[in-house]
């Protein structure tokens, strides 16, 4: 169940309106660390190598990646990218096939799809540290114990003793 409701093909149908990353932090889809812990390191490994599958059909290149090079970029992924989850890989891999990362020039490597995850991680980590700081900056607005709120200070250029 959990492949037919997660394949890169439903996602794409299912998560079509998703554009943009602070979506894809709401999501409660699962992280590809959550899908190792509860399935196991292989099926997490031959689950994300069918996306990359997939994107290499998908794309249609003259030159894609060879099944070594998919299972050593599905590797380095879940080393350095597991907190993503499904709405992340599904929004990263349509900006892929829409060009926004760049040219392929007809083909697909490692170093180019970890090029596409460190660039989308690092927007990930970035749009959640702003989405941290503005609900920090919220909570303390509403904080009743903030005297900078409750304290009208006047200052008419001269300080007072």
């Amino acid at each position: 169940m959990f492949l037919k409701n997660y394949s890169l093909n439903n996602c794409l149908k299912v998560y079509r309106s998703l554009n943009l990353v602070e979506e894809c932090l709401k999501s409660k889809s699962p992280t590809l660390a959550r899908t190792k812990r509860e399935k196991g390191l292989e099926f997490t490994e031959a689950f994300l190598q069918a996306w990359l599958i997939n994107l290499n059909e998908i794309l249609n290149l003259n030159k894609p990646m060879t099944e070594t090079q998919i299972i050593l970029c599905t590797q380095e992924v879940l080393n350095n990218y597991s907190a993503m989850n499904v709405s992340d890989l599904t929004l990263l891999f349509k900006r892929i096939m829409r060009g926004e990362f760049g040219e392929f020039y007809e083909s697909l490597s490692i170093p180019k799809v970890l090029t596409f995850f460190r660039d989308y991680y690092e927007e990930r980590l970035k749009t959640a540290a702003g989405i941290s700081l503005q609900n920090h900056l919220e909570q303390k607005s509403n904080d009743p114990l903030d005297i900078s709120k409750n304290i009208k200070r006047i200052w008419n250029g001269t300080p007072s003793n």
